[in-house]
């Protein structure tokens, strides 16, 4: 099946960028006594972590414990949840998956850990936990220093759980140059490097080791690497329009195939891909390939590209590939990704995990 054959709206991977973004951050990590976690929130789909993991990574984060159930389901054995699992429900869930592949879940609070620990030593296993640092995200985290070395006591006295590391995840530097530039940005990751050293340092001296400090991703791997021991990326597989400039080393991969349904005016054209196809969270799509043209995205099943008559033209039933602006809640609309190389489908990898909020 060739490009133009495919019905439309439908998401497109440009299997020759993909695997050059792996090749880029194996080639990367060489040398460098770092280990790489994929972030399956972006892609949910098992044969790509399958693929990161053949490009080098250790194992694989999950933010929702369905995501961790497929993972599961294809094999993956080595899965960190990047979340708090709190409902009694949920804990029974994720301590049965120890049955199948290694969990290990991050906590902030002792009430929740003791839960945790419970739940373990109820099913006579031994759940590997990380302690979540707030670096600086305020989201979920105990505050660095003293406050996360005493949830670092609690925890390692209750049986069940086993204190593995910390989660220090500065997830509002990502693409944090859009917002206040490089410069600082810069100096915001030197403060978030700040907490984790000290924070790392008062539980050494406390006389408790840390086996690993994980977190990073996409947008500030390559600024902050040297106070982790693995990083977490998720996008840089696929990458959108919107992250491309905080990370321009990796290429975009991913594109929506879209149709001309409608051409009512001379500089404005009509595509079948609204916010059910397409997600406008970070803003709107670009089109590739063409120049001075704006997307818009005004309802449920409708597209429009702006241009000027000029310069572009539009045809009925002509197929156009539009640019996301936001990988993760695009994809989480779509059942399946068709795999592109030289203009074929080579592929078409379901995507597993999408719509998985539980």
């Amino acid at each position: 099946m060739k490009v133009e054959d495919i019905e439309t709206p439908a998401l497109l991977i440009d299997l020759d960028l993909m695997e050059k973004n792996l090749r880029t951050m194996r080639e990367w990590l060489t040398g460098k006594n770092l280990r790489l976690r994929s972030h399956f929130k972006t892609p949910k789909t098992p044969i790509i972590a399958w693929k990161e993991l053949e490009y080098g990574a250790v194992g694989v984060c999950a933010q929702k414990l369905g995501e961790v159930e497929v993972l599961v389901q294809a094999g993956i054995k080595d899965i960190l949840i990047t979340n708090q699992i709190v409902d009694p429900v949920k804990i029974e869930r994720m301590i049965n998956m120890q049955k199948h592949s290694k969990i290990k879940v991050i906590v902030d609070n002792p009430i929740n850990a003791k839960c945790l620990s419970e739940t373990a030593l109820k099913r006579k296993t031994k759940l590997d936990v990380l302690v979540e640092v707030d670096v600086g995200s305020k989201r979920c985290g105990v505050q660095p220093g003293k406050d996360t070395v005493e949830l670092v006591k609690q925890v390692s006295t209750m049986n069940g759980l086993e204190f593995k590391g910390l989660q220090c995840y500065a997830g509002y530097l990502q693409m944090a140059e859009h917002k206040m530039g490089l410069e600082k940005k810069m100096e915001e990751i030197k403060k978030v490097t700040e907490r984790i050293d000290m924070t790392k340092d008062a539980i050494e001296d406390a006389g408790f080791n840390i086996e690993t400090v994980t977190g990073s991703g996409t947008g500030t791997h390559r600024y902050e690497y040297q106070h982790y021991d693995e990083i977490q990326p998720g996008s840089y597989v696929l990458m959108d329009a919107t992250y491309k400039p905080c990370a321009p080393w990796f290429d975009i991969a991913l594109t929506l195939l879209a149709t001309i349904t409608s051409t009512p005016e001379p500089n404005r054209a009509v595509f079948d891909a609204g916010t059910k196809a397409i997600s406008t969270d970070y803003g709107p799509p670009s089109l590739k390939g063409f120049k001075n043209t704006k997307c818009t995205i005004p309802s449920d099943e409708h597209g429009m590209v702006h241009f000027d008559e000029a310069e572009n033209h539009f045809n009925i039933g002509e197929k156009i590939e539009i640019y996301p602006s936001h990988l993760d809640t695009t994809i989480n609309l779509h059942d399946r990704f068709y795999v592109i190389r030289d203009g074929e489908v080579e592929a078409i990898w379901p995507i597993l995990a999408r719509g998985k909020f539980v």
